[in-house]
């Protein structure tokens, strides 16, 4: 993939090669995506989300958009989506 920017993390989902990134317009479709009117009211849904709702964050962040992953496979990826999150929301 090119076009690589700081903050983007390369990561790899059932043997293909994903890159996710926060954008401002990523971060207000997952706000969007779970009704969320402020920052504090998305932290509380990521806080208790399921699994179907981090599918729904990844396909917000992940290009290209994968299929929705199980448990295990989930479980892979979330140390770089949390750190993506939070990174991008610190810069």
């Amino acid at each position: 993939m090119s076009g690589y920017r700081i903050g983007d993390r390369d990561v790899e989902i059932a043997g293909q090669s994903h890159r996710l990134r926060l954008t401002v317009s990523a971060l207000a479709e997952i706000a969007s995506v779970f009704e969320a009117d402020s920052p504090k009211a998305l932290a509380g849904v990521l806080r208790t989300a399921s699994l179907a709702d981090w599918n729904r964050v990844l396909r917000c962040v992940a290009t290209p958009k994968p299929a929705p992953l199980d448990r295990d496979n989930m479980v892979q990826i979330m140390p770089d989506i949390s750190a993506l999150i939070t990174e991008g929301l610190r810069a």
